[in-house]
């Protein structure tokens, strides 16, 4: 399966010669003037899987950490300068002919928080005329979430497709306890290509394993019966319509099925789309990615009749990628780190936090800031509410919802 865009969209388009970014573009651009400047917008991504698949003893990748496409954006005519500057800064041997953010920070996500030289990076961004940008993806998320938008094309469900968020949002923190045995289930019954035969013994075997996971929890946490099974009304209604489905022979998963059907995530193209589509008069200026240029295949991107700016180029030749790989190594080790820890674990964690890392922290605030003060499209962060609730908490103490906890 392929990611999409925000919208939904898919990436048909990439077949023609002129690939039209009209359907990637959202709605609620209108509500935000300044996505239509001239920025100059650097890439580069961490934790690029390509595809994500089944395969005789598991899957391709079992890391599940989240893909993250991002950089530092210029204001239009800005040109980047300080790489020298910030080559010194971070003590970087003369020797070394590409800045990477192992020479800024390496190991755990907490070993990473401590480093000074982080501090040293996030200053230097704050204080440059530039902003940071990304998008952030949860590689589990997205392998995950076609099963409820499957069901919920049914028409009994009709009445609660508004919540398709919520939904998912549970689905997913619930398969993040046991991602590995989730998958088991899923490759016994040769998802997505499930057996039309064997629809209801499927969605009873999800329902089974899913509602296993809960119990025991509920009974580590001696959760009492007053308190019910469910965390809140999304969980309550995800295990109500899956429970409804299996038991409704009417029940079709045919929306699911794939050419390949050893395939969960076919690409992250859309991924790249979606920026271009959102800062449609912005240059954008991509590290290299062989499998994403193949798809592009030098195609004309535009929209409407205006061609959008984008190459791809060697980050050794363009200062702006160099910072972005910095910026990107950080985010994917932060947004990995908050995907894989319950709000449990990262009260914990959290507490024990020494000076220097919430002296970073509170730099990384900040970053956001900016960014959003400017155009809050330089931020994209698809997680879903859970795992978006549990960074706004770590990072700048927005209250916890009581609701997302079990």
């Amino acid at each position: 399966m392929t990611p999409e865009s925000e919208e939904g969209k898919s990436a048909d388009s990439f077949v023609l010669g002129v690939l039209d970014l009209e359907p990637f573009r959202s709605p609620e651009l209108v509500f935000h003037p300044n996505s239509q400047k001239s920025y100059t917008l650097f890439y580069d991504e961490t934790n690029n899987i390509r595809k994500l698949r089944f395969t005789e003893t598991g899957l391709s990748d079992e890391g599940f950490k989240c893909f993250v496409l991002g950089g530092i954006a210029l204001e239009p005519g800005a040109k980047f300068e300080g790489l020298d500057e910030l080559r010194t800064a971070l003590h970087v041997p003369a020797n070394v002919d590409e800045m990477k953010f192992k020479h800024v920070a390496w190991g755990t996500y907490e070993r990473v928080l401590k480093s000074p030289r982080l501090g040293v990076l996030l200053r230097w961004l704050l204080d440059r005329p530039l902003y940071v940008h990304y998008s952030n993806f949860s590689v589990l998320n997205w392998s995950i979430l076609d099963l409820v938008d499957c069901l919920l094309t049914h028409e009994r469900f009709a009445n609660i497709r508004y919540n398709h968020l919520g939904m998912k949002s549970e689905l997913h923190a619930i398969v993040r306890m046991d991602p590995l045995g989730y998958f088991r289930l899923l490759r016994k019954f040769d998802y997505p290509n499930v057996d039309p035969t064997l629809t209801s013994d499927f969605l009873g075997a999800v329902w089974m394993h899913l509602y296993s996971i809960i119990f025991k929890l509920n009974r580590e946490r001696n959760r009492s019966k007053e308190e019910g099974d469910f965390r809140n009304e999304d969980s309550f209604m995800f295990f109500k319509m899956l429970s409804e489905a299996a038991n409704d022979p009417a029940t079709s998963l045919k929306l699911l099925a794939e050419e390949d059907p050893e395939t969960l995530i076919g690409s992250f193209a859309p991924l790249f789309l979606n920026r271009m589509a959102t800062f449609v008069n912005a240059e954008h200026v991509f590290d290299e990615e062989p499998s994403i240029e193949e798809q592009l295949d030098g195609r004309r991107v535009v929209i409407g009749e205006s061609d959008v700016s984008y190459r791809f180029t060697d980050s050794k030749t363009e200062p702006g990628i160099v910072v972005s790989d910095l910026v990107c190594g950080f985010l994917g080790k932060h947004f990995t780190f908050i995907e894989q820890h319950s709000i449990e674990e990262l009260d914990i964690i959290k507490a024990g936090l020494n000076q220097q890392q919430r002296a970073n922290l509170e730099l990384f605030a900040k970053l956001i800031d900016k960014a959003n003060d400017e155009c809050q499209c330089f931020i994209f962060n698809s997680a879903v509410f859970d795992s978006g609730d549990k960074h706004l908490w770590f990072v700048d103490g927005t209250p916890y919802p009581p609701e997302l906890r079990f």
